[in-house]
């Protein structure tokens, strides 16, 4: 599935087949109906970021921003937020989580929400199990109280967006940018219980 931000769908891709080519971001604007590569930042871009390397890319939406994570298989992973959408300037990395803070293997990590305050971040881990994470004591605290996780992911008030003419589409996407709220929906797995 696509990470929808800015009216567009995101997805990392490489341009071949072959997986020791660089990732990049591609984006399909659904108003104007055109894809365009979204710039990484100009620290990564020089590394030649590379699947084979061994480390990968995510993306999602944080806080409204297009959010990037660099998993380095085993070791660690970075993200990133894009402040202002479009600009390769105004990528900033927001943390760097080292294995060692857990007491498993760090395979998967998906950044969901900031805290009322943004003082923490809401993480998926290993797509089991959530996460704060607090960006000022840069410490890991395990949410308690939701058992069998299956999915996590934040949804805007209506999942029907309401239509663009391409003229208004930049006006209306800032006005409407500050009247959005976001909540976070979990999919949790439950057992049946049978009455015997």
């Amino acid at each position: 599935m696509g990470v929808f931000l800015e009216n567009s769908l995101h997805w990392v891709m490489t341009p071949t087949i072959k997986e020791s080519h660089p990732c990049f971001i591609v984006a399909f604007n659904l108003t104007l109906e055109i894809f365009n590569v979204v710039p990484l930042p100009a620290d990564i871009e020089g590394e030649e970021v590379n699947i084979n390397e061994g480390f990968k890319i995510d993306i999602a939406v944080l806080g409204g921003c297009l959010c990037m994570t660099l998993n380095y298989e085993t070791t660690k992973i970075d993200v990133w937020v894009m402040k202002e959408y479009g600009f390769r300037d105004t990528w900033c990395k927001l943390f760097t989580l080292e294995e060692s803070c857990f007491n498993k293997s760090l395979k998967s990590l998906k950044p969901l929400c900031y805290s009322s305050n943004r003082s923490k971040v809401l993480l998926e881990i290993n797509l089991k199990e959530l996460f704060w994470y607090d960006l000022k004591n840069e410490q890991v605290s395990y949410v308690e109280g939701i058992p069998y996780l299956d999915e996590a992911m934040i949804c805007v008030e209506s999942l029907v967006p309401p239509p663009f003419t391409v003229d208004n589409f930049v006006k209306e996407n800032r006005t409407s940018k500050s009247k959005r709220r976001y909540f976070l929906l979990i999919i949790l797995s439950f057992l049946s219980f049978c009455c015997v």
